[in-house]
């Protein structure tokens, strides 16, 4: 058996490896196979002596094969720790090399772990407590309309939800839920929370089980009258309740009471990662929805979820659903009827593909991979350039009888202590960048674990063993083929020129790994800068959106005062509005029902004398119900017309101003100033167009053209749609809106919560990829080229130091200073160069992979390839400086008389 495992291993290594070592390792398998103890105990014992066999002195088998078996067991290890000594000594005497070395790898390897938890939790874990997490799965429906791509959502009805539970054969079950934000608390201590709406079944099917107290069932979530009950967080239990125990106590959710009867365990986020403080029946949320939601296929607010029947494929899962939905579907929209369900894991984006975060972990691993195979050249480097020092020694150990086994192990082992040694400072790094990373760039995951947890110490440790081997195992078979009478008599001067050509290459690689770094990091900075002034037609560093949470209606009995406290609601901001306005600090203040990243609103809308509206891929048109002076307020100019005035409102004439796109789709070459547009279902009047507006973005960074029009705010009302927030445009956000707030709080006794964030703080998370991918690249590639030019700068001042001599001859020979200095510059250049060379090569060969990743910038930027080339030359200049000038210093007396 031991045999056949070194067989295995010798496959492995490379043939000259195999050819001077082969015949003693597979010898030594041999005698060990023969003698081996046939205890289970003993034959791990033996197979672990095995291993470190092959490694022994030619005079330590001899005297094994005439030893007793107990010493012969002894040997390889004793062999091993005195070796292990013996690299630590000599490690111990070079400081300033050993530091180096321990820290670029603990950078390349800390990196590598911290990026691996990352993954871990992104990727391949899944969500926390959730049985078999690869078993459940999220469901999606996908509508064809003619002229349009095909758009995809995992939004459902609960009509939907009733369908799958009772008909399918697939899912051993399923389930829906809803995640919101809410208010918490009353008075001045309400806060925003994250509170799950979810159906009984939903606990079933994630196979989790409460920390304390019990989930709620079935007959507590009926669609006649859920019960108010809930389920905290652990994390919300301690921290609403601290010292006291959760359970039987009440809590205020959307100003409403619930009363607790369960903890959830620690870290369930349910079928998500993000965090979740409290799950209630999901019923209970209908209160938001239409009043027939429990039959209406146009409420769709709810998501669904499956545990798939065993043996059962996504296909086959998405096939059944699509054949229920077809069959039982009762609305009157046909391109529903024929909508297609499919089934995707947990961590599918809400359109069913790979989320932005996963595509860009999957690049961060393999940059992380790159820091490593930097740090891995560059150590290998050294490691051969220091063993040109090092020639003297490993001849007079020849010489007095160590093997090249021994001479090669001894390298290896120093090899693997220095890797051991980084992965150790490593963990300290993974630790810092992990934390670091999940606070800065994944904040709204909820992270349940440290960043250096059990499998990142695995990981951590298997990097230390192949690094070991991957930095040591050339330079250990390079030292011992050395020339013992070269070497002897005169030391080593420059090694030979296939040494030399392995030290350029290993310099090369890194220059190459560290410029698809940098070209990388060159385009994601460009990205993110394309993005961030992208041209919205609006300005959203200024804009602060202003939305206010009141107690609910319920809390007013039906009729008349209901009716009159709604009415008086909906007109709330139009009496508020003169106020804000004279806040000091307020340049401008609107008020907007829909609006560019919130939300969206679209009515049935016909042109007089135009049959049909034309179809536009982006869809529409869209529709907001905006004040005057909203334009101002936004920073969207009037290119024809007017604006909204005073006068504009809710019993005044009908009015509306198009975006440019509307007026030149719908009326190309004439002017749509005085148009007629028939908004509504059932249009009784003529909306007159008074203005057209540039063309704004409506919901994404990246979309298709959208029509959208406006009209007067409080003429909504009559069409059927509501939800006004108020708009700021202001210099000083902090202090103006402190002021907002106070000011809305005491003119509404019934505000429970006022919320206030800009419009871009409303676009940032579609920028996260782009944040993602710029500050990793920057950050791995400037650390690639710092690691690549210390380690130009140590090997340069090796080589100068082995060619004394040639340099002393040199200048004997008439050499000037700026020659010396010209042939060190010329070879840093040189393989600088080099690496530029082939590191755009493969960058340019990667660029259709990243592409997708990018915002209107080119994979193959010029720009950004020239700007890295000359950031790379310069900095090998720099770093070549040093030895240069101490090139230039060698006295041609001193080094010939040395040498």
């Amino acid at each position: 058996m031991i045999e056949r495992l070194f067989r295995l291993l010798l496959a492995l290594l490379p043939r000259d490896f195999r050819t001077r070592f082969g015949g003693e390792m597979l010898a030594t398998a041999r005698a060990i196979d023969a003698e081996r103890p046939r205890r289970p105990s003993r034959t791990i014992r033996a197979v672990c002596d095995a291993l470190l066999m092959p490694f022994s002195l030619r005079a330590e088998l001899r005297h094994e094969a005439r030893s007793s078996p107990a010493e012969r067991r002894t040997i390889p290890m004793e062999a091993f720790v005195r070796d292990l000594q013996f690299a630590w000594r000599g490690l111990r005497r070079e400081p300033s090399f050993t530091a180096f070395c321990v820290i670029t790898l603990a950078l390349g390897i800390g990196a590598n772990a911290a990026m691996f938890g990352i993954a871990d939790r992104l990727l391949l874990s899944g969500p926390d407590h959730v049985r078999d997490a690869d078993r459940v799965v999220r469901l999606f429906w996908t509508v064809n309309i003619p002229g349009r791509p095909p758009i995809t959502t995992d939004g459902f009805g609960y009509v939907s939800y009733e369908l799958l539970n009772r008909g399918t054969q697939s899912f051993a079950g399923v389930a829906s839920y809803a995640i919101n934000d809410e208010t918490f608390g009353t008075g001045g201590e309400t806060r925003l929370v994250k509170v799950g709406y979810a159906t009984a079944d939903l606990f079933t099917i994630l196979g989790v089980q409460p920390a304390r107290g019990r989930f709620f069932t079935a007959d507590e979530d009926r669609p006649s009258g859920a019960i108010s009950l809930a389920v905290l967080s652990d994390e919300a239990a301690r921290t609403w309740f601290p010292g006291a125990e959760a359970i039987g106590q009440s809590v205020t959710l959307g100003e409403r009471p619930f009363t607790v009867i369960g903890v959830a365990p620690p870290g369930f986020t349910g079928p998500q990662l993000g965090r979740v403080d409290a799950w209630v029946p999901g019923t209970i949320n209908s209160s938001r929805v239409t009043s027939d939601w429990t039959t209406s296929w146009n409420a769709q607010w709810l998501r669904i979820v499956g545990r798939l029947a065993p043996g059962v494929t996504l296909e086959q899962a998405g096939q059944e659903a699509t054949a229920i939905h077809r069959r039982g579907y009762g609305g009157t929209e046909e391109i529903e009827r024929q909508a297609r369900l499919s089934v995707a894991g947990l961590g599918a984006s809400d359109s069913g593909t790979e989320t932005a975060d996963a595509r860009i972990v999957r690049w961060l691993m393999g940059v992380s991979a790159l820091v490593v195979l930097i740090a891995c050249a560059n150590i290998a480097n050294l490691l051969l350039a220091r063993g040109l020092r090092r020639g003297r020694e490993v001849a007079i150990r020849a010489a007095l009888g160590a093997s090249r086994l021994r001479v090669a192990r001894l390298l290896l082992i120093e090899a693997v202590l220095l890797a051991g040694l980084g992965s150790i400072v490593g963990l300290a790094v993974a630790y810092e960048v992990g934390a670091a990373a999940r606070a800065l760039l994944f904040d709204s995951i909820a992270w349940t674990s440290s960043p250096v947890n059990v499998r990142v110490l695995g990981i951590s440790a298997a990097l230390a063993i192949v690094t070991g081997l991957a930095i040591g195992l050339i330079p250990a078979l390079r030292s011992s083929r050395t020339n013992l009478t070269g070497a002897l008599k005169t030391g080593a001067r420059e090694g030979g020129s296939s040494r030399s050509r392995l030290r350029t290459a290993l310099t090369v690689t890194q220059a190459a790994l560290s410029v698809v770094l940098l070209v990388g990091a060159g385009l994601f900075v460009r990205s993110l800068w394309n993005a961030y002034t992208l041209d919205l037609g609006f300005d959203p560093d200024r804009v602060t959106v202003v939305s206010a949470s009141r107690e609910p209606l319920s809390r007013y009995p039906a009729g008349p005062a209901r009716v009159a406290e709604q009415t008086r609601r909906r007109g709330f901001y139009r009496e508020v509005l003169a106020r804000v306005r004279a806040i000091p600090g307020v340049e401008h203040a609107s008020i907007a029902v829909g609006m560019p990243f919130g939300n969206r609103f679209t009515l049935a809308v016909r042109a007089e004398d135009v049959p049909e509206l034309p179809k536009l891929p982006g869809g529409g048109p869209g529709l907001s119900a905006v004040s005057e002076d909203y334009f101002e307020t936004m920073g969207t100019a009037i290119r024809r017309g007017r604006a909204f005035t005073a006068a504009d409102g809710p019993g005044s004439e009908p009015v509306a101003i198009v975006s440019e796109l509307m007026a030149s789709t719908i009326w190309p070459g004439s002017d749509a100033i005085g148009k007629c547009l028939l908004v509504g279902p059932a249009p009784k009047t003529c909306t007159r167009i008074v203005g057209v507006a540039e063309n704004t973005h409506r919901s994404r960074l990246r979309e298709n053209p959208v029509m959208h029009y406006y009209i007067p705010a409080g003429q909504e009302a009559a069409l059927g749609f509501g939800g006004a927030v108020l708009l700021l445009r202001t210099d000083d956000r902090s202090e103006t809106t402190t002021e907002v707030r106070r000011l809305l709080a005491g003119a509404d006794r019934t505000i429970t919560y006022i919320d206030a964030e800009t419009v871009r703080e409303q676009i940032d998370p579609q920028m996260r990829p782009w944040k993602l991918g710029a500050s990793v690249f920057a950050i791995s590639g400037l650390l690639a080229l710092v690691v690549a030019s210390i380690g130009l700068y140590s090997v340069m001042s090796y080589l100068i130091a082995g060619r004394r001599h040639e340099i002393g001859v040199r200048m004997a020979l008439g050499a000037r200073d700026a020659d010396i200095v010209r042939l060190v510059l010329g070879g840093s250049v040189a393989m600088a160069l080099a690496g530029v060379i082939l590191g755009e090569a493969i960058a340019a060969a990667l660029g259709p992979l990243v592409a997708p990743l990018l915002f209107n910038t080119s994979a193959r930027d010029p720009l950004v390839y020239g700007g890295v080339g000359v950031l790379l030359l310069s900095v090998a200049l720099v770093a070549t400086a040093g030895p240069a000038m101490r090139a230039r210093r060698v006295s041609a007396l001193e080094a010939l008389r040395t040498e």
